[in-house]
């Protein structure tokens, strides 16, 4: 980020990580509901305590922007990125993430979610 400090990157990566990962987590939700598994009910148990906790941080993210005066226009697909108009204390830039490397972040970010540490990749 060129006008942000470190802080204000780590919560536009939240910002847009987070409801990704709600995304997943409730497809995958409907899929452990159809499954033939003898007791799903721990899973579907784990995954929408999952979900609670990423809307929390969520929240939390959403009101620290406000203060910090940072907004994130949704993402544009272009070609295999996705591009993020970032608004910062009045300037603007653009950031564009390759979607294999939201596709591996979201990976991490689901093993802390469900694990309670980030785990790295072997």
């Amino acid at each position: 980020m060129l006008y942000g400090d470190e802080t204000d990157r780590v919560l536009v990566d939240k910002y847009i990580m987070y409801p990704m990962l709600l995304t997943i987590f409730n497809r995958d939700l409907k899929v452990i509901a159809q499954s033939s598994f003898k007791l799903r009910q721990p899973y579907i148990t784990l995954v929408e305590n999952v979900m609670n906790a990423i809307s929390f941080e969520l929240r939390d993210v959403k009101k620290e922007m406000v203060q910090r005066k940072i907004k994130v226009a949704d993402g544009k697909p272009v070609d295999d990125m996705t591009e993020y108009q970032i608004f910062v204390r009045g300037y603007q830039e653009v950031m564009r993430f390759p979607n294999v490397h939201l596709r591996n972040k979201a990976e991490l970010l689901m093993k802390h979610f469900l694990f309670g540490t980030l785990v790295e990749r072997k």
